[in-house]
C-alpha cells in the first residue's frame, strides 16, 4: 500500500504598505491672512486656508499631532487651528488682553508656544485640542519683544528682538518660568531667529554683518559664533537638516549659508534667483530645504542642501505676498 503526501503552502504574506506624503506650508503677509499647502515635488499649490476675517498678516507657523497652527499679527493675538487635509478651520485661540501680535510659534510635549509683541515678552502655552491658555511666561524687564521660539531636551528658548545685546531666556514648559538667560557678546543685537540641532541652540540676529551663535543650552553660554561675509546683512531665518544649520540672509537677491556647526564655518552658499529677494522663512522637507523670499508674490525656493542648488520655486497666486513664515507636515 503506497501513502500519498501533499506538501501544504502557506498562503502567500500580504503587505499593506502605507505611504506618507509630505506638504509644505506658507504663510504670507496681507488681511485675512492665508495659508498655501504645496506638493514639495512639483512644487505647485494643492489648496489655499483662507483666515476668518480681521485674522490679518500671517506671522508664525508650526504643526503638531497632524495639524497646522497659524498665528497672527492682531490684538490681541489669534493662532487658528487648521486641517491640513481640507485646509479649513478647526479652532481658534484667542490670546488674553495685552498679548498682542503673534511673532513665534513652537511645539513640545503636546503643547504649542505662541510668543508675542510685548515689552516684557510673553509667551503662552496653548492646549492644541481645546485651544485654550494653560500658562503664561513673563519675561525679565527689558526682555522685549519675543520674536523667536524653538524647543530642545524638554525646554522652550525664546529670543527677543528689542534688546542689545542680544538675549535667549530658557524656559521651564510646565511652570513657564525663567530657567536660565544667555546674554550674547556686545554687537550681537536683536535675536531675529532660533532653531536647534544635535543638542545646542542657534541665533541668528538682526546685526551687519549677520551672525549665528551657537548655545550650550545647559549653562546658556556661548560655544562659537558664525560671522557672515560683509555685505550679508541680518538672519531673519534659521533651520536645520541632516547636521547642518542654515541660515537665510536679507539680500538681494537672497542668500541661504549651509554652516557646519561642529565649526562654525560655512560649508557652501546657496544664492536665489534674480528677484527672488531677502529670505524670511525657512523649513526642510525630506531632504530638501525651503526658503521663502520678501516678494509680491511670494516665492518658495525648494533647494538642495548637498550642492545649494535650486530644484524648484512655487510662485503664490497673486496677492499671497510676503512668505513670513513656513512649516511642513508629513500627512
Amino acid at each position: 500500500m503506497k501513502a500519498s503526501f501533499y506538501i501544504v503552502c502557506p498562503p502567500p504574506v500580504t503587505t499593506t504598505t502605507t505611504t506618507t506624503v509630505g506638504y509644505v506650508f506658507a504663510g504670507y503677509f496681507g488681511s485675512p491672512g492665508h495659508v498655501d499647502k504645496v506638493s514639495p515635488s512639483t512644487m505647485s499649490l494643492v489648496k489655499t486656508y483662507t483666515a476668518p476675517s480681521g485674522h490679518g498678516t500671517v506671522k508664525a507657523l508650526t504643526n503638531l499631532s497632524g495639524y497646522v497652527f497659524a498665528g497672527y499679527l492682531n490684538g490681541p493675538g489669534l493662532v487658528d487651528k487648521i486641517s491640513p487635509s481640507t485646509m479649513s478651520l478647526v479652532k481658534t485661540y484667542t490670546a488674553p488682553s495685552g498679548h498682542n501680535a503673534v511673532y513665534a510659534l513652537a511645539t513640545l510635549s503636546g503643547y504649542v508656544f505662541a510668543g508675542y509683541d510685548a515689552s516684557p515678552g510673553l509667551v503662552d502655552k496653548i492646549s492644541p485640542s481645546t485651544m485654550t491658555l494653560v500658562k503664561t511666561f513673563t519675561a525679565p524687564s527689558g526682555h522685549n519683544r519675543a520674536f523667536a521660539l524653538t524647543s530642545l531636551s524638554g525646554y522652550v528658548f525664546v529670543g527677543y528682538l528689542s534688546t542689545n545685546p542680544g538675549r535667549v531666556d530658557k524656559v521651564n514648559p510646565l511652570t513657564m518660568l525663567l530657567v536660565k538667560t544667555f546674554t550674547a557678546p556686545s554687537g550681537h543685537s536683536f535675536v531675529s531667529a532660533l532653531t536647534s540641532l544635535s543638542g545646542y541652540v542657534f541665533v541668528g540676529y538682526r546685526t551687519y554683518p549677520g551672525i549665528v551663535d551657537k548655545i550650550d543650552p545647559s549653562t546658556m553660554t556661548l560655544v562659537k559664533t558664525f560671522t557672515a561675509p560683509s555685505g550679508h546683512n541680518n538672519v531673519p531665518a534659521l533651520t536645520s537638516l541632516s547636521g547642518y544649520v542654515f541660515a537665510g540672509y536679507a539680500t538681494l537677491p537672497g542668500i541661504v549659508y549651509k554652516i557646519s556647526p561642529s565649526t562654525m564655518s560655512l560649508v557652501k552658499t546657496f544664492t536665489a534667483p534674480s528677484g527672488h529677494n531677502f529670505v524670511i522663512s525657512l523649513t526642510s522637507l525630506s531632504g530638501y530645504v525651503f526658503a521663502g523670499y520678501s516678494t509680491f508674490p511670494g516665492y518658495v525656493d525648494r533647494i538642495s542642501p548637498s550642492t545649494m542648488t535650486l530644484v524648484k520655486t512655487f510662485t503664490a497666486p497673486t496677492g499671497h505676498n510676503l512668505v513670513n513664515a513656513l512649516t511642513t507636515l508629513a500627512i
